[in-house]
């Protein structure tokens, strides 16, 4: 099968105007559009992350696992972890041993408070559960999160500090927005974001579509709201 250009070629456009958004705030030593931007690109590598996670794009091979790991490092996380605990929770969602959906089982409060607790459990869990190659490469994903983690901090700059934070909020807060949200999102949650799927943002095509996700998991985010999807 042929890789889906057009859907990489909208990752690539959305991650770069994020970053140029970063890059901006970083020159004009803005906090709060760092912050915002910062934001921004989380979520578009995420996009982009869940995509390969699920070899979506249906790139080669190897270029599917360098995608892998870049896509999450911007977020400062181990693309390798995330796709191990997220094809659980695909194979078995909700079930005793998926760590990722474990706090869709809760109440919002204690999904909530145990966020940061769930975001160091599902690392754990990945890297325990890794076989001796998967690990290596957690390992190595986590030492290039360390080493940009510490970049930043170096830096002293408002801008980039804002960003780093921002990263570490929506990592330790992952298990709300990324886990309960999309399980238990009312109606009218569901309503608002199938509404704004013209925008092909994937934060709304990803609630407002999270279960044709489950269910046709192989299709990119952008095409989630498409009713026939096309088949190349």
């Amino acid at each position: 099968m042929k890789p889906r250009v057009g859907d990489l070629a909208l990752h690539i456009a959305r991650i770069s105007l994020c970053a140029t958004g970063v890059a901006l705030a970083s020159r004009i030593d803005s906090a709060a559009l760092a912050a915002a931007a910062g934001g921004a690109l989380f979520f578009a590598a995420f996009a982009l992350m869940h995509d390969v996670a699920h070899g979506a794009l249906r790139l080669p091979r190897r270029a599917n696992e360098i995608a892998l790991t870049l896509s999450a490092a911007v977020m400062l996380m181990s693309g390798h972890a995330l796709r191990l605990m997220h094809l659980r929770h695909h194979a078995r969602p909700l079930a005793p041993d998926d760590i990722e959906g474990a706090p869709a089982r809760l109440p919002l409060l204690r999904a909530l408070l145990g966020a940061p607790l769930a975001a160091v459990a599902l690392r754990a869990e990945a890297l325990r559960a890794a076989g001796p190659s998967g690990r290596r490469h957690q390992l190595a994903e986590a030492a290039l999160n360390l080493a940009s983690l510490a970049l930043l901090l170096a830096s002293r700059q408002p801008a980039l500090l804002a960003v780093a934070a921002t990263a570490a909020a929506l990592q330790l807060t992952m298990a709300v927005w990324a886990a309960y949200i999309p399980h238990n999102a009312p109606a009218w949650m569901l309503a608002a974001a199938r509404r704004l799927a013209f925008t092909r943002s994937p934060i709304a095509l990803s609630l407002g579509y999270h279960e044709r996700h489950h269910r046709i998991p192989g299709l990119p985010c952008s095409r989630l709201a498409v009713p026939s999807p096309h088949r190349r």
